[in-house]
């Protein structure tokens, strides 16, 4: 049996979209032809691939069993075309970089300016998602790294990382909050107030909600510890300014509000909690010249940031 990956992609995109008219436009074939092609597929495989539903088309079993392996073998093609660029030297054209919308997304952008700044003929993409997608997304060939806390990806055994610093964590609120005031603020104050931060892994939502007073632990535990959940740093650091919400953030993040007297960190609560961010990829992927030097840049970044000096700005080199 010889089956084409030009009829497996038709598999795969008429199934993605449920439908041969929609299927056809995306493609950029007319539907007749896209017709022709499952038909053909059909005929090869010995039986009807998709069945007729209410509001559009679904895979068969035997569709099902197709479509696995056309996600596969458009995954392997990929991965050739991605290889022969680098034995090519044309990696450095582009970079894709798959990033969270809350830290890591506070942590890369020096990062790529400084890297822009190196290589101005580089083409860099830069997907923010949150971070439960990002795995996802480098399976799909979306991007090429992505960078997250590690807490979650480090268990996935399809990728492979460079772990960089356990940064603190700050209590934070806005200038002038009751915490602010108080002599020697403690942990139970802290939960008198509402809670805001990122959507948080399992284990870091369950850690803070067996911190609370037992008569708030059950419900946090049950709903989790947020009052404000937000994934976006400059959209939750807006709502700490207007509100008595308290938030727990890597210090590095809120420096720039601190100095100009927007926030406040409150010094002295112990959270026990220092979040590591990273940089991974798939294993059997090749990282790029391109992506091997960001991920340098993003490590000497970090380590300056985790030092607590302030990033130089360095000056382009001559062209």
């Amino acid at each position: 049996m010889n089956i084409e990956l030009r009829h497996l992609r038709h598999l795969k995109v008429l199934a993605e979209h449920a439908s041969f008219s929609r299927a056809a436009e995306a493609l950029h074939i007319t539907q007749p032809a896209l017709s022709r092609s499952i038909q053909g597929l059909e005929a090869q495989v010995g039986g009807a691939l998709f069945e007729r539903q209410r509001g559009g088309i679904e895979p068969t079993e035997l569709g099902r069993v197709l479509l696995r392996h056309a996600q596969a073998f458009e995954a392997s093609a990929q991965d050739l075309a991605h290889e022969i660029r680098l034995a090519r030297g044309l990696a450095l054209g582009e970079l894709r970089i798959g990033v969270g919308p809350f830290g890591g997304s506070a942590l890369i952008g020096p990062v790529v300016g400084r890297l822009n700044r190196l290589h101005p003929r580089l083409r860099v993409k830069l997907t923010v998602a949150p971070w439960q997608e990002l795995p996802e997304r480098a399976r799909a060939r979306d991007v090429d790294l992505i960078v997250l806390e590690l807490s979650e990806v480090e268990q996935l055994e399809d990728f492979a990382s460079r772990a960089l610093s356990a940064h603190q964590v700050v209590v934070v609120c806005r200038a002038g909050h009751p915490l602010a005031a108080l002599p020697s603020p403690q942990l139970d104050d802290l939960f008198a107030y509402p809670l805001a931060g990122p959507r948080l892994p399992p284990h870091a939502a369950k850690a803070l909600a067996a911190g609370m007073p037992a008569e708030r632990r059950a419900a946090a535990l049950r709903n989790g510890p947020l009052t404000l959940e937000c994934d976006s740093s400059s959209v939750l650091k807006a709502m700490l300014m207007d509100s008595d919400a308290v938030s727990m953030m890597p210090r590095f993040m809120v420096e720039a509000e601190v100095r100009a007297g927007l926030l406040t960190v409150i010094d002295g609560i112990a959270l026990g909690t220092r979040p590591r961010f990273g940089v991974a990829w798939l294993k059997h992927r090749t990282v790029s010249g391109a992506g091997l030097k960001f991920i340098d840049l993003l490590a000497e970044h970090d380590a300056s940031l985790a030092s607590g000096k302030r990033p130089s700005r360095r000056r382009a080199p001559p062209r």
